[in-house]
């Protein structure tokens, strides 16, 4: 099932996380009935405090470097072992066009109990999430502006949290490039070379994870043909030829109590 994420709406956290405030939005909230999502960009301002400069464009970076061909289809992961070379990717990296993700958390599926069950994933110290990205700035179709952005993502095989969450047909277990707090200024500021030592997986420790009432998601009937976001495109159109294992007991991913959630919102990109 693919992963969501849920965004950071509120004006407090975002700016005691990142210094920034939210932008006016279209009128309706929706775009050409793409959602806008929030993601910082290195700023020129004045602003010491702030991060970098908060933009919303599409979740899924939309690539100028093919015309016509199917790298300038929207992608919303990259794994930063593709970033350099990839046509989708390359000219963004290459270009400096990095960005933060404010997220309040994700919500990924752990397979391990012979069916999809949803674990939400949060920074264990209650702050939000930053994940790394790249980001386009393009023209539509119709000449207008059009702003997207991707997440990059890492191996997590041996990850305590995210080596666990893998969907059966998948290669490998992917997690998203999270950043602490004391390196985002340099991942967006930082040059090339820098910017890369900084994609690394996040310490499990650093992280929460639980799993969420059956009431709050639930998979589709399809669950199985469902791409995951953070693994690698591709995998999920080869046929399935692997056999359903017998559900087995299992040791837990630590599971507690959540701590009081984050403003409540709907999942920006359920319908995509």
């Amino acid at each position: 099932m693919r992963s969501h994420y849920e965004p950071v709406t509120d004006v407090d956290r975002l700016m005691a996380a990142f210094g920034v405030t939210l932008p006016d939005l279209p009128e309706g909230g929706k775009a050409r009935g793409v959602e806008p999502a929030a993601f910082i960009v290195a700023g020129h301002g004045t602003q010491t405090a702030a991060l970098g400069e908060l933009w919303t464009g599409q979740f899924g970076l939309r690539s100028s470097a093919a015309p016509g061909d199917d790298a300038s289809a929207p992608a919303r992961e990259c794994p930063v072992n593709t970033m350099k070379s990839n046509p989708r990717f390359r000219e963004s990296w290459w270009a400096g066009r990095r960005c933060v993700v404010p997220v309040e958390r994700l919500t990924a599926w752990c397979y391990e109990a012979g069916r999809p069950e949803a674990w939400a994933i949060q920074r264990a110290d209650g702050r939000p999430l930053a994940l790394a990205g790249l980001w386009h700035d393009g023209a539509g179709p119709d000449g207008e502006r059009r702003l997207s952005f991707c997440v990059l993502t890492l191996d997590a095989t041996g990850h305590a949290v995210y080596g666990r969450l893998r969907h059966p047909l998948a290669p490998e277990a992917r997690m998203p490039a999270l950043l602490p707090a004391d390196v985002q200024r340099r991942w967006l500021h930082g040059s090339l070379a820098e910017a890369q030592q900084l994609l690394v997986p996040c310490p499990a420790a650093d992280l929460q994870a639980a799993p969420l009432a059956p009431a709050d998601t639930a998979p589709p009937p399809a669950w199985r043909a469902e791409p995951d976001l953070f693994a690698e495109e591709g995998w999920w159109v080869a046929p399935e030829t692997h056999r359903q294992k017998p559900a087995r007991p299992r040791t837990a991913l630590r599971p507690r109590v959540m701590d009081a959630p984050g403003p409540v919102t709907a999942d920006l990109f359920a319908g995509s």
